[in-house]
């Protein structure tokens, strides 16, 4: 899994490459994120269109990592997540818990309502 973290003003975009499961690319994922709360940076975008699939322990970083920005005051979208992701997130109850864009400028306006 490749991550790249980008800010966008206020907004952090964390652009995904590759599978988010059990073991490392969990662990790199979840650290980053981490990183990101030591910040104090909660809006964030989550750029998944390089993300084909992501497991059980994705989902719970992604649910933790919801908990503690809303807590703060903060929001989190899905830009570009594929039918198979945001299928899964229904199936799970999750869908309504974020925000989902198709493009980074649509993402970004998101967050200014």
């Amino acid at each position: 899994m490749d991550l790249a973290i980008t800010p966008h003003g206020n907004v952090t975009v964390v652009k995904i490459h590759g599978q988010i499961v059990d073991g490392q690319p969990a662990d790199q994922l979840q650290d980053a994120l981490k990183e990101l709360i030591r910040e104090n940076k909660t809006d964030t975008i989550f750029d998944l269109a390089g993300v084909k699939w992501f497991d059980s322990m994705a989902i719970g970083i992604l649910v933790c990592h919801y908990v503690t920005v809303t807590r703060l005051e903060g929001k989190i979208l899905f830009l570009g997540a594929s039918a198979r992701i945001k299928t899964l997130m229904k199936m799970v109850r999750l869908d309504d818990r974020f925000g989902w864009a198709d493009d980074l400028d649509e993402a970004l306006s998101w967050f200014k309502n």
